[in-house]
C-alpha cells in the first residue's frame, strides 16, 4: 500500500511525529510495530520516513528476507550502506588468529557508536522492515541498539506480523526483552474503521464507490487494507456489479486467496515466470531470472510486462525486479510442486555458481543447494552450508552459524557415509550454541556427540563433547554432574599420554565439575590439568588448568599467582579474557587479605580491560564490585544504584546469576540500613527453599539480624549439622562460618560457638568474602571476638576485638568499624560492668551510624546506652549518689563533707567506692559520667 493512500493512521503518525521531535532533542529510542499481513506496516513506515526526512533527518532502510537465504546482519548491513559505511565491520571475518575470542557485544558496541555518532548532528530515522523473517544476530543488535538509544538523536522502527510464527523460535522472547527497554514502545496497527475503508478505496478509484461494491469489500476484507485494494482490483476487474454472474461473484476468504485470484489474469507464461522469481527470493535480477526460466531476456521482458502493469512486481532503483508485497511472492512459491521447486533451487545454484561472482551470497548459494539436495548434489550442499556455518561463526553472528550447522546435519542422510561426519558437525553446533547462551540445547547437542562418538569408539569425541561447556557460569547447574561423569568416561577411554591436550582439558573441566559436597572435589586434578597444560603449552588447555586450580579453593596466596599467570598468558596470547579473569581472582584475594591499596590498583587495572571487552557479563562483575566496595565503605546511596545498574547489565546480557547476587547484595544492605528488610527476607525465605538444605543458615542469620530471633532459632538446629560438613575449599566457606557466628552469638548457642570459632580461628587474619563482586562481611576477627565473648573467653575475646577495630580503619569500613565497637562495648559490659570505655565505644559507634544512616546499629546502641545508665545508677547507693553529685558540681572532699554533714574521711570512703564500682581512675570521670546521665535524663 503506497504512502498516498495511507489512510486511518492519524494516531499512530501523531505519536510518531513525537517520537521524531524526540530524537531530535536526544530522547531517541525505538518503536516495533506488529500488525497483521497487509494491514500497513511498511505503508505507515515510509510516511513516517518523509516526515522525518521533512524534519531534516537522516533516513536508512534494512529489509529481512524470507527464506534460509539470507547473511546474518543482512538489514543492518543495508543500513550501514545507506549511510555510506561500508558494513565491513559485519561483513568481513574476523581474523582468524582470534579464533572464538572475538567480542560480539564488542561488535555490537562499535555499530550502535557509528549509529549514533551518524545520528548525532541531525538525527536518523532507521526502519527494520519484516523483523519476523530476521536473524537472531540481527535482532540481538537490534537489543543492543534499544538500549543505547535512549539518550541520543537515533531513533529505531522495527516492523513484524503478529500472530504468526517467527522464522526462530527465539524471537518472541527476544522482542518481548527489547519491549521492556525504558526507551522503546509498542504499537499494534489494527484494522481500518468503516470510514476509513471507504475513504481508501475513494483515493484508490479516484471517486467514491458504489454503496453496494463498498459494503461487499467492508464485510469481506475487515479492515486489513491490502486486503481491500485487492478486493477492489478484483472487482473492478469483473465489470459493474450488474454484470457479475448472478448478480453474485463469489469472493475470496483470505488475503492469500485473493492475490491469487488477482494472479489468476496473468497469462500462462507470465505466471510461470514469476513462479521460478519467487524461487529467488522477494528481489530477483534479469541476468538470474533470463537462465533459470531458460528464455532471452527480451523474451522474459515480454513476458514481465503483464505483471508490472497489473503491480504485481516493480523495478527498484538497482534495475532488479521486487514483488510488491511479501505475500504476492509468497502465495507464487507455495503453487510449485515439490520437484518443481527442487529442479528450479538446482537450476538458482548452478547459475549462481557458473557466475563466480564476488557478490554471490554463500548463505543463498548454501540454502539453493540444500532445498535440491535430493536430486542434485548433496556433497556439495553441504560442503558450501559449513562454508556459510563458519562465516557466520567468524562474524561472531553465532545462532546463524548453529542454524547453518543444523541444517548440514540435515543433508547427512542424502550421502553416503555421512554419519562419519555426525559427531563433528553436533559438536561445531554445540559449540556456536554455547556461545550464543543457549546452555540447555548447546548440552543436549553435546551428549548427541557423545552418543556418535560412543558407538564409533571415538575417544576424542567423547572428550570433546565434555568439554564444550566452558568456564565457571554453569557450575553448579543441573548438567554439572553429568560432564563430570562425561569426563571421567572420556579419560578412561583416551587412555594416558595419547593425547596431552585434550587430557589436561578434561582433567580441568572434571575438577570445574566436581561437587565438594559429594566428595568429588580432589586438588590433585586440577594440579595433574595444569602440569600436563603447561607441559604442552596450548593456550585454551593452560587457560582451563588455571581457571580449575583457581576454583578448587587453592589457598589465598597461590590463587594470587594464578591471578598473575593468568593475566600474563591474556597479555601474551591477546585475549583480554583471560586477564579479566586473571585481575577477578587477583581482587577477590587481595580482598580476603585485606589489602586495600592492592585492591584499588587491581581494580582500576580490571577496568581498564573490562573497558576494551564491552561485554555485559564483564562490565556486570566491574559494577558489582564497584557496589560491594560502595557498600563495604558505608556508602549505601551509591551501593544501591551500582547494584541495580548491574542488575539491568546482567538481565540485558543474559546473566542468570545476576538477580542472585543482587538479592544477595540488597539482603546485606538491608540489615546495614534497615531499609527493605522485610522484603528482602520474603526473597531469601523464596530462594533457600529450592536450594540445598545448608543454605538454611542463611535464613536464619538474617533473622537474628533483624531480631526476629524465635523464627531463627526455629530454623537453627536442623542446620547446625551442615556447619562441620561444609567442604573449606568452597567459595562459600568463609561467610558461611561468618553467618553461624551471628546466629550463634544472637541465639547464645554456646556449642555450636565453639566449633566454629575453632574452624574460623586459622583465618584471623583474613576479611569474610566470597568473590570481590559479591558482599563482604568484615574482618574475621570481629566474628571470633563475637564467639569468644560468648565463650567467656574474655582476653581473647577482646584481642580479636581490638584488632578487628585496627583491621576495619586501614581498610577504610566505617560501617565494620561501628560493629566492631559494639561487639567491644558488649564485651567491655559483661567482663568489666564498670568499665567507662565501653561508653567511649558506644559513642563512636553511634556518630558513624547516625552519620552513614544504619538504623538498626543506630537503635541498638541507643538500647545499650539506656541499658548502661539503668546498671550503673542500680550499683550507687543512695548516699554514694549524692556525693557523685557533688563531685560533678567541682567540690572538693572536704567542701562534700562539710555539705554532707560527714568527716572528710568518711567522704574520701565514698569516691574511692564509687571509682572502684564505675571503674573509672578519675574524679573527672565521674563528674562526666553524672552530667552526661543527668542531661539523658
Amino acid at each position: 500500500m503506497d504512502e498516498d493512500v495511507l489512510v486511518g493512521r492519524a494516531g499512530e503518525l501523531a505519536g510518531f511525529d513525537g517520537r521524531l521531535a524526540g530524537a531530535r532533542e536526544r530522547l531517541g529510542g525505538l518503536v516495533l510495530v506488529e500488525g497483521d499481513p497487509g494491514v500497513g506496516k511498511t505503508a505507515l513506515a515510509h510516511s513516517v520516513i518523509g516526515r522525518a526526512r521533512r524534519a531534516g533527518m537522516r533516513t536508512a532502510w534494512g529489509a529481512c528476507l524470507e527464506g534460509e537465504g539470507a547473511a546474518a546482519y543482512r538489514p543492518w548491513v543495508q543500513i550501514l550502506r545507506e549511510l555510506g559505511e561500508s558494513g565491513s565491520a559485519l561483513l568481513d571475518p574476523l581474523d582468524p588468529a582470534l579464533g572464538e575470542a572475538g567480542s560480539r557485544f564488542q561488535l555490537f558496541d562499535n555499530i550502535v557508536e557509528t549509529l549514533r555518532a551518524a545520528a548525532d548532528e541531525r538525527g536518523l530515522l532507521l526502519v527494520l522492515d519484516d523483523l519476523h523473517w530476521a536473524d537472531v544476530p540481527s535482532v540481538r543488535l537490534l537489543q543492543a541498539l534499544a538500549a543505547a538509544a535512549a539518550d541520543s538523536r537515533l531513533l529505531g522502527v522495527g516492523l513484524y506480523r503478529s500472530r504468526e510464527a517467527f522464522r526462530y523460535a527465539e524471537l518472541a522472547d527476544m522482542l518481548r526483552a527489547i519491549m521492556r527497554e525504558r526507551a522503546t514502545s509498542l504499537v499494534t496497527l489494527g484494522v481500518l474503521a468503516p470510514a476509513e475503508v471507504a475513504e481508501l478505496a475513494a483515493r484508490a478509484l479516484g471517486r467514491r464507490p458504489d454503496e453496494t461494491l463498498l459494503r461487499v469489500v467492508q464485510q469481506r476484507a475487515e479492515g486489513n487494507p491490502l486486503f481491500v485494494l485487492e478486493l477492489l482490483r478484483l472487482l473492478a476487474a469483473s465489470g459493474p456489479i450488474g454484470t457479475w454472474p448472478s448478480g453474485n461473484l463469489r469472493l475470496p476468504d483470505t488475503i492469500r486467496e485473493v492475490i491469487g485470484r488477482r494472479l489468476d489474469r496473468l497469462p500462462p507464461a507470465t505466471r510461470q515466470v514469476l513462479r521460478h522469481a519467487a524461487v529467488v527470493g522477494r528481489d530477483v535480477t534479469p541476468a538470474l531470472l533470463a537462465p533459470l526460466a531458460q528464455m532471452p531476456p527480451d523474451r522474459l521482458s515480454d513476458l514481465l510486462d503483464p505483471a508490472m502493469s497489473a503491480e504485481v512486481v516493480q523495478l527498484t532503483d538497482a534495475h532488479a525486479l521486487r514483488f510488491v508485497h511479501a505475500l504476492v511472492r509468497e502465495v507464487l512459491y507455495a503453487e510449485l510442486p515439490t520437484a518443481e521447486r527442487q529442479r528450479l533451487h538446482l537450476r538458482v545454484a548452478n547459475t549462481m555458481q557458473a557466475a563466480q561472482a564476488a557478490t554471490v551470497s554463500v548463505d543463498a548459494l548454501a540454502h539453493h543447494l540444500r532445498q535440491a539436495a535430493p536430486i542434485g548434489d548433496a556433497d556439495e550442499a553441504l560442503k558450501v552450508t559449513r562454508a556459510a556455518a563458519m562465516r557466520a561463526r567468524n562474524q561472531l553472528a553465532y545462532e546463524h552459524a548453529a542454524f547453518q550447522y543444523g541444517q548440514a546435519l540435515g543433508l547427512l542422510p542424502l550421502l553416503p557415509g555421512g554419519d562419519a561426519l555426525r559427531a563433528e558437525l553436533l559438536l561445531e553446533l554445540a559449540r556456536c550454541q554455547f556461545r550464543a547462551g543457549a546452555v540447555e540445547d548447546a548440552w543436549r547437542t553435546c551428549r548427541a556427540a557423545a552418543d556418535v562418538g560412543r558407538a564409533m569408539g571415538d575417544a576424542t569425541a567423547v572428550a570433546d563433547a565434555a568439554i564444550v561447556l566452558q568456564g565457571v557460569e554453569f557450575v553448579n547447574s543441573p548438567v554439572s554432574a553429568q560432564i563430570h561423569a562425561m569426563c571421567l568416561e572420556a579419560l578412561t577411554m583416551l587412555g594416558s599420554n595419547e593425547d596431552p591436550v585434550r587430557e589436561a582439558k578434561v582433567l580441568a573441566q572434571l575438577a570445574l565439575t566436581a561437587d565438594p559436597f559429594a566428595g568429588e572435589s580432589d586438588p590433585a586434578v586440577s594440579q595433574r590439568a595444569l602440569q600436563l597444560s603447561e607441559a604442552t603449552g596450548n593456550t585454551e588447555a593452560r587457560f582451563l588448568a588455571l581457571l580449575a586450580r583457581h576454583a578448587d579453593g587453592t589457598n589465598v596466596l597461590e590463587r594470587l599467582s594464578i591471578g598473575e599467570r593468568a593475566i600474563q598468558l591474556g597479555q601474551a596470547s591477546g585475549l583480554d579474557e583471560y586477564a579479566a579473569w586473571g585481575h577477578t581472582w587477583r581482587l577477590g584475594a587481595y580482598w580476603e587479605l585485606g589489602r586495600r591499596s592492592q585492591i584499588e590498583a587491581e581494580l582500576a587495572a580490571f577496568a581498564r580491560v573490562v573497558g576494551r571487552l564491552r561485554e555485559p557479563l564483564w562490565t556486570w562483575r566491574l559494577t558489582m564490585m564497584q557496589a560491594t566496595l560502595a557498600l563495604f565503605e558505608g556508602r549505601f546511596d551509591h551501593a544501591r544504584e551500582l547494584a541495580d545498574e548491574a542488575l539491568e547489565i546482567g538481565l540485558r546480557g543474559g546473566h542468570q546469576a545476576g538477580g542472585f547476587i543482587h538479592m544477595v547484595f540488597s539482603a546485606e544492605r538491608a540489615l546495614l540500613t534497615g531499609t527493605g528488610l522485610d522484603e528482602a527476607e520474603a526473597a531469601v525465605r523464596r530462594i533457600v527453599a529450592t536450594r540445598p538444605f545448608k543454605s538454611r543458615i542463611w535464613h536464619a542469620y538474617l533473622l537474628a539480624g533483624m531480631g526476629r530471633l524465635d523464627e531463627a532459632a526455629g530454623l537453627w538446629p536442623a542446620t547446625i549439622p551442615h556447619v562441620s560438613s561444609l567442604p573449606r575449599q568452597a567459595p562459600e566457606w568463609l561467610i558461611t562460618m561468618a553467618a553461624c557466628a551471628r546466629v550463634c552469638a544472637a541465639l547464645k548457642d554456646h556449642a555450636t560457638a565453639g566449633l566454629v570459632y575453632d574452624a574460623l580461628q586459622p583465618y584471623a587474619d583474613r576479611q569474610i568474602i566470597a568473590t570481590a563482586h559479591s558482599p563482604g562481611y568484615g574482618p574475621a576477627t570481629l566474628y571470633l571476638g563475637m564467639l569468644a565473648a560468648l565463650l567467656e573467653r574474655w582476653d581473647a575475646a577482646e584481642g580479636h576485638l581490638r584488632a578487628a577495630l585496627a583491621v576495619c580503619k586501614a581498610m577504610g569500613s566505617p560501617p565494620f568499624e561501628a560493629m566492631t565497637h559494639v561487639e567491644l562495648a558488649r564485651l567491655l559490659d559483661r567482663h568489666r560492668p564498670g568499665d567507662a570505655t565501653a561508653d567511649d565505644h558506644l559513642d563512636a559507634a553511634l556518630r558513624i551510624a547516625r552519620r552513614l544512616g544504619m538504623t538498626p546499629l543506630h537503635d541498638l546502641v541507643l538500647a545499650l546506652r539506656e541499658a548502661r545508665r539503668h546498671s550503673r545508677a542500680a550499683v550507687l547507693t543512695a548516699r554514694e549518689e549524692q556525693v557523685a553529685a557533688l563531685v560533678a558540681e567541682g567540690l572538693s572532699n572536704r567542701q562534700i563533707a562539710s555539705r554532707l554533714g560527714l568527716s572528710e574521711r568518711t567522704v574520701e570512703n565514698h569516691v574511692a567506692h564509687i571509682l572502684t564500682k564505675l571503674s573509672f581512675e578519675s574524679r573527672a570521670r565521674v563528674a562526666a559520667w553524672f552530667t552526661a546521665r543527668q542531661r539523658e535524663n
